[in-house]
């Protein structure tokens, strides 16, 4: 029931105090509308105040809520120099007074706001630390009336802020917003400022914080500051003295900053900054460039020490990013420093690196360290300017770059607790690499590190241990103890290490891991190469002694290895084969290695023993090797050609199989480099060893001796064996061309011949020395040769004048084979001093596969490359006929002679058959299946081919420059020597084509010969036989037929001449017929081949036609011109030596006649010879072949007026033929009518038939006495 009466009263109150602030309210709305009066006593409480001599024009009066406010407008404010401007601008004043504030506090300064809205304020932060604002008066007293004032706000206002404490340009702030609020009962004040920043400073400011102290002069300030900056920009801040000496460079960030203040110092810092592009330098030195960061960090700091933590902490920087880093740092007021890293990337710390170390510092090596990997939980202190520190943590992946001496690392793990006198690390690391550049060459890779590292030190020194420091590489496994002792002088580190190892599967990779770039360049390529495959299944390593003496060749220390290895293959020198399967135990001691060979070998050569030693591995230059070995001989010869030596060897195994077993000792000195010279001494022995020489597959038996290598010659004593079925003695030397082996030996035909199936025919039998050469050029461009050399006595060699001989005879060969790699064997004969002979031998055959032949003095032969035979004839006299004899021999005895493909003969005196033809240069090649070539000879000169198919449509071509058909009888070419056709066969003879430009008969040119033959059914048909001359031509056909009873023969043509007289005296004929045109007709036939003409068989016609001619003489006879219708005798006259006809001069306008012959016997009837002074017509029968003739002649004289010469010389023509005829002129004897011929040809006997005597007796008895047939007779 209390609480009624307390409602009651206290609406009564309320109700009554709103009418009370009503009616206030209404009183001081009256009293504001006269403010304008209080304008001037307003002007002057500012001044007294601010000491500002303002004036204001305009003034009026509202209210904020209850509270009244005096809003003051146009006020200008009076320069102290008429000439300034004033230093403010105040645009619009607002005093406010808060009447509740000053109900409560009872306190009118502490009550009032003042507001400026739109002002242009100066403030300036003077180089003691004090704050001025530009206009308002200075002096020792400070304006407390800021500090007095409930509120004091400036909005919408330009503020110029000068800093010449830090010595800053001006800044001017633009619509910055500003509150000062003082607390009145905890004497506190509170600062809000939000401002846009310049451009170049970044985009806002805001500051908020609660102070207590003197703001003016910044004495006993406590209490808490909230910075915010968006998008500050580092430009301005460029020259700005930050910490550590740093300058800022570039970049843009945002920034939050929660701070406490206590005696004007701040001494927490909370924040959170994240920026970009940020570049950092300490002085001079290198650039820090960041991407990106963000962090949160707090510091704290009190009497004793300061403490500083940063987690979260995220980078972006080198194209790394880095995120979640914590490191914490204490310093305590000793100076001792602690830190504890939670986590940290070493990459931040490397990339922030220049900012803590100078460049030119005696630390700036440092910075190249560049250190990667991971720090956990690492707790950290220094003291003593760092003569004591201890340190304890976690590493992961920990790696650096090359810093001087220190090498690269990386991928190292682990845990260590170190200090300044004792250190401790475990190491815990998979998958490591080391890159000492000074000592190795590759880097080491660790997959595995474990055990304990201990380091302390004394008075002399460092002293480094671990008992069971295991380490396995990527190709063995160490276990180590050891002790490093590290001197504090300049005195060398002593190491006393005892490491065993093992599982190193394959020691091709030793070269990994040797010290290489401490090592001589020569060395290190021989141990690069040295070890090619194997293994080591454990070995021991001991060093003892000071580092800068190792390996210790004096002795002051110890150096020693020992391992085995196995299944190994080994490498002593790069032109020396490999060596196999190899088991041996090196040794290094001291400077030196020795490595002793139980098992081995090389190319199938076997190692009994071995020792191979290095003096002074490091710097020597030579390898020794002394051993024995056993092997095949062809294992040793094929070993030895792939050494240096192989310049002697590779000429004896490119020709030599060798079969047997040998030994072999070595005494080598072989060089690291392969380009510096090897002392090399290699002997072989031989017993009963068999050789097989591969060109000409030749077997050398029970061969013994020894043979002796060095690095550049090869020789042996004198050895023996057997070859050909014959002792032999052989010695092989050698120089800088070639390997010589000299051989003397004996043999015979029958081995001869079964070895070299080639001279199966060659008709030679006996036994014979000879001496041999093999030369093996050391160039394997050049050939292989063998030259036998021998006199031949003791073997007979049947063959024609000058390539054969008797037993006894010396005759000399030389005979060379070429051994190339070709399919066939040169082979280069001299025989005497006719024979030279290059020959190809096939070797998979054994035959003879081509050769050039060359017989007298010619240029020596060359090799015929194409299979065949050519010969080269070059004698004075040469009988064709045993060479044709030889070759049908080789064909009818199955003998594998190449074809003949080439012939060149050049001789004075070609012999055939025993008849000495003359001289003959012939050139003929085989060229697709055809023999074609040149001749020259008397007999003709010019190109012939001869077909291989003779019975094929290709002709026997001749294309002539000229034939002489004189030459050709004076060679006295029997018909007898031309074997038999047979007569079947004749249709299948070959076509003829000649061609001669000239056609010569006793040295007169007859003209171009033309001459071609057809086959027809049956035979052959010469389809054009032509002379064709300037005064004659002579066309003929012919035929040579096969028929049932035999050959037939059958010719035709036709014989003109403009000039007959002048064609028979250019003949050397006569020269009796004079002026005269003949045209004769003939067509022939007889029983037979063209060749055996015989008079029995010759049946035909034959017509006379002679024109305008003079028969210059009739003596002896008339009857003579019978003669020259004898056939028997046109073998004569084709000859043309009519020189027994007609001797005095007998003028006739025509001779005209036709024959018939049939059997051999000619019949006339019509021949008629129209003399100028009478007409002779003939009859009768001529035997051409028992050589008879029956015949009539009529003789009908003509009148003196019928002749066509003068009387005068009609009468001395006839008085010179009647005296020629009878030798005394009777006129009416000279008119006899008829006379009978009757007869053999060497006895005609003349009958006349009318009158007896006269002229016509006389002169018959003359015309048929043949005394050139008598000469014939038997």
């Amino acid at each position: 029931m209390v609480i009624r009466p307390v409602a009651r009263l206290t609406r009564i109150v309320l109700f009554w105090s709103l009418i009370t602030i009503a009616v206030a309210l209404t009183a001081m709305r009256l009293l504001l509308t006269t403010v304008d009066d209080y304008r001037v006593e307003l002007e002057q409480r500012i001044r007294q105040t601010t000491g500002l001599p303002i004036r204001i024009s305009q003034i009026s009066a509202s209210t904020r809520g209850i509270n009244p406010e005096v809003i003051a407008r146009e006020i200008h404010i009076e320069a102290s120099n008429g000439d300034q401007p004033p230093p403010i601008r105040l645009g619009e004043l607002r005093l406010g007074l808060d009447l509740l504030d000053l109900l409560l506090t009872r306190n009118l300064m502490s009550s009032l706001w003042v507001t400026l809205v739109g002002a242009d304020i100066g403030v300036t932060r003077t180089p003691d630390g004090s704050l001025v604002i530009e206009g308002v008066p200075s002096g020792d007293d400070q304006p407390l009336w800021l500090l007095q004032g409930g509120k004091y706000e400036i909005l919408g206002s330009r503020v110029l802020w000068h800093d010449q404490l830090r010595q800053r340009a001006p800044v001017q702030f633009q619509n910055l917003n500003l509150l000062l609020k003082n607390h009145y009962f905890d004497d506190s004040h509170e600062i809000h400022l939000l401002s846009p920043l310049p451009t170049e400073f970044g985009e806002s400011l805001r500051i908020s914080a609660r102070l207590k102290g003197n703001l003016l002069t910044g004495e006993g300030i406590e209490g808490q500051v909230y910075v915010e900056g968006i998008d500050l920009q580092a430009k301005p801040w460029q020259d700005a003295d930050l910490p550590l000496d740093l300058r800022l460079l570039s970049g843009a960030g945002d920034l939050r900053l929660w701070s406490r203040w206590r005696d004007s110092t701040p001494y927490q810092l909370a924040g959170y900054v994240q920026a970009q592009q940020i570049g950092l330098r300490r002085a001079q030195g290198r650039p820090v460039r960041i991407d990106t960061c963000e962090a949160n960090f707090v510091w704290h700091s009190d009497e004793r020490r300061w403490r500083l933590a940063v987690y979260d902490a995220n980078v972006f920087a080198n194209h790394q990013r880095w995120h979640g880093e914590e490191v914490y740092f204490q310093q305590r007021s000793d100076g001792s420093l602690s830190a504890a890293i939670t986590h940290l990337d070493l990459p931040v710390l490397a990339h922030a690196a220049p900012l803590m170390i100078a460049h030119d510092g005696e630390e700036a090596p440092w910075l190249g360290l560049n250190p990667t990997g991971v720090l956990d939980d690492v707790r950290l202190y220094v003291a003593d300017q760092g003569r004591r520190f201890a340190a304890t943590g976690r590493f992961d992946e920990l790696g650096n770059d090359r810093v001087g001496a220190l090498p690269l690392l990386n991928g190292f793990s682990g845990r260590f607790s170190v200090n300044d006198r004792y250190g401790l690390i475990d190491f815990d690391t998979r998958q490591a690499h080391i890159e000492a550049d000074l000592w190795f060459r590759n880097p080491l890779i660790l997959q595995r590190l474990t055990g304990r590292l201990q380091a302390w030190q004394d008075d002399n020194g460092w002293l480094v241990a671990s008992n069971g420091l295991a380490i396995d590489s990527a190709d063995f496994q160490t276990a180590s103890r050891f002790t490093l002792q590290i001197p504090t002088s300049d005195d060398s580190p002593r190491l006393d290490l005892a490491m065993q190892f093992g599982g190193f599967g394959d020691i091709s990779k030793i070269p990994r891991y040797l010290p290489a770039k401490q090592m001589g360049a020569d060395a290190v390529a021989w141990l690069d190469d040295a070890f090619v495959a194997g293994r080591i299944d454990q070995g021991e390593l001991l060093i003892n002694g000071r580092l800068d003496q190792l390996p210790f060749a004096d002795g002051n220390g110890r150096f020693e290895a020992l391992f085995d290895i196995e299944q190994a293959e080994i490498q002593i020198n790069q032109d020396w084969p490999n060596l196999h399967n190899v088991y041996a135990t090196l040794h290094f001691h001291g400077a030196d290695l020795d490595v002793a060979i139980t098992e081995g070998g090389s190319e199938q050569v076997s190692i009994k023993q071995a020792v191979a030693r290095i003096q002074d591995v490091v710097n020597s230059e030579y390898v020794a090797v002394l051993g024995q070995v056993k092997a095949p001989i062809s294992s040793l010869l094929a070993y030895l050609s792939k050494t240096p030596l192989k310049a002697n060897i590779e000429p004896l195994t490119s020709v030599l199989i060798a079969q047997g077993d040998t030994r072999l000792d070595l005494d080598l000195m072989l060089p690291y480099d392969a380009d510096k010279p090897s002392d090399v001494s290699i002997v072989a022995h031989l017993d009963d060893v068999g050789l097989t020489v591969k060109p000409v597959a030749l077997q050398v038996e029970a061969v013994s001796g020894q043979l002796t290598f060095t690095e550049d010659t090869m020789f042996s004593n004198t050895m023996q064996a057997r070859m050909l079925g014959y002792p032999i003695r052989a010695r092989l030397s050698s120089d800088n061309q070639a390997s010589h082996l000299s051989i003397d030996g004996r043999t015979d035909t029958d081995r001869l011949k079964k070895q070299f199936g080639f001279l199966a025919g060659f008709p030679a039998r006996g036994a014979f020395d000879y001496t041999a050469k093999f030369i093996m050029p050391h160039d394997a461009a050049s050939a292989d040769s063998l030259t036998i050399n021998s006199l031949l006595q003791g073997l007979a060699i049947d063959g024609p004048h000058g390539l054969g001989k008797t037993a006894t005879e010396a005759k000399a060969l030389s005979l060379t084979l070429r051994f190339d790699d070709t399919h066939h064997l040169p082979v280069m004969l001299s025989f005497g001093d006719d024979l030279q002979a290059a020959l190809l031998v096939d070797n998979v055959r054994q035959v003879l596969h081509s050769g050039h032949i060359v017989l007298g003095q010619a240029p020596p032969p060359q090799a015929y490359e194409q299979a065949g035979l050519k010969l080269d004839v070059r004698l004075p006299r040469f009988d064709v006929t045993p060479a044709l004899a030889a070759f049908a021999d080789a064909e009818a005895g199955g003998k594998t002679w190449p074809p003949l493909k080439d012939i060149e003969i050049d001789t004075e005196h070609l012999v055939w058959q025993d008849r000495d033809l003359g001289a003959l240069y012939l050139a003929l090649q085989h060229v697709d299946q055809v023999w074609q070539g040149d001749i020259r000879s008397p007999m003709a000169k010019g190109a012939i081919e001869l077909p291989d198919h003779r019975g094929g449509a290709r002709p026997i071509t001749l294309r002539m420059d000229h034939i002489d058909l004189t030459a050709i009888g004076e060679a006295d070419i029997d018909v007898d020597l031309i074997d038999g056709i047979d007569e079947a066969v004749v249709g299948d003879l070959p076509l003829v084509a000649i061609d001669s430009r000239h056609l010569y008969w006793r040295k007169v040119d007859l003209g171009a010969l033309t001459l071609r033959t057809e086959r027809k059914p049956g035979g052959v048909h010469f389809s054009t036989i032509r002379v064709d001359g300037n005064r004659s031509r002579i066309d003929l056909t012919a035929d040579w037929l096969h028929q049932n009873d035999g050959t037939l023969t059958q010719a035709s043509g036709k014989l003109v001449s403009g000039e007959f007289g002048h064609l028979l005296a250019e003949l050397g004929i006569s020269e009796d017929i004079k002026e005269t045109r003949a045209d004769i007709d003939f067509k022939l036939n007889w029983r037979g081949n063209p060749y055996e003409f015989e008079a029995a068989n010759l049946n035909g016609q034959v017509g006379i036609d002679m024109e305008a001619g003079r028969i210059a003489s009739i003596e002896p006879g008339v009857g003579r011109l019978f003669g020259l219708l004898a056939m028997e005798q046109w073998t004569r006259r084709l000859r043309l030596d009519f020189s027994d006809i007609f001797r005095q001069g007998l003028v006739f306008d025509t001779i005209d006649g036709h024959f018939e012959i049939k059997d051999g016997v000619a019949f006339t009837n019509d021949l008629v010879i129209d003399a100028v002074a009478a007409r002779f017509s003939i009859t009768g029968l001529t035997n051409l072949v028992n050589k008879t003739v029956d015949k009539r002649v009529a003789v009908v004289p003509k009148g003196a007026d019928a002749l066509p010469i003068a009387g005068r010389i009609v009468s001395e023509i006839i008085a010179a033929i009647t005296d020629a005829v009878t030798g005394d002129y009777q006129e009416g004897y000279f008119f006899g009518s008829k006379y009978k011929l009757t007869g053999p040809w060497g006895n005609i006997e003349v009958t006349p038939l009318h009158d007896e005597g006269g002229l016509f007796h006389r002169a018959w008895r003359d015309l048929t006495d043949f005394p050139w047939l008598m000469d014939e007779a038997p």
